[in-house]
């Protein structure tokens, strides 16, 4: 048992956030195991509603990208010009992503509980709550991606900042009604 915690634990040491990667593909083969270490996540509630796209599109990426930047420039259409050039600053970190070979986006969708929390007009509170829940059993199986990218010599990065668009980035890559991105995870090859 020793050694497998050792291994877990030069894992977990090992993994950093890469954000400038290598051009070129990584291996499909790559992607699904990713997946399949993602897929044994815990999640809250027992609930399994979510999923993971594999973006490879560039044309998607760079549409994700105009509509995050678009997101930036309306959120500081009213703040004073020192505030909006530092949060237009801060926004570029949301963008590194269109340079991955692929991106990895979990999405979720809204239980069938909070669906009915909402016809019934139930208050804010409980409906934070209960989406909340999603986000966080997203961040359990964003976990299980980095590690599992790192097992396989690749980096990745966990991005929750280009969710200020997560509307636009949902009908970008057609996530049904009721379903959405939980994080936006670059893959590929470290550049460092």
């Amino acid at each position: 048992m020793e050694s497998t915690f050792l291994n877990l634990e030069k894992l977990c040491k090992s993994r950093s956030s890469c954000r400038r990667f290598k051009p070129g593909n990584i291996p499909e083969s790559a992607i699904e195991k990713i997946i399949t270490i993602a897929k044994l996540s815990p999640y809250a509630g027992g609930r399994k509603n979510w999923d993971i796209l594999a973006i490879t599109d560039q044309t998607l990426k760079q549409s994700m990208a105009n509509a995050i930047e678009e997101k930036i420039e309306s959120a500081t259409r009213d703040m004073d010009k020192a505030e909006a050039a530092m949060f237009r600053d801060y926004g570029k970190n949301f963008l590194f992503f269109t340079q991955a070979p692929v991106l990895l986006v979990p999405y979720f969708r809204i239980s069938p509980v909070m669906q009915a929390l909402l016809r019934q007009n139930v208050t804010n509170e409980l409906l934070q709550w209960e989406r909340d829940n999603s986000v966080k059993s997203i961040s359990c199986v964003s976990m299980l991606v980095l590690l599992a990218a790192e097992s396989l010599g690749l980096g990745a990065c966990y991005m929750t900042g280009p969710l200020i668009a997560k509307e636009e980035i949902g009908k970008i890559l057609a996530l049904p009604p009721g379903k959405e991105p939980g994080a936006i995870i670059p893959v590929g090859y470290p550049d460092k």
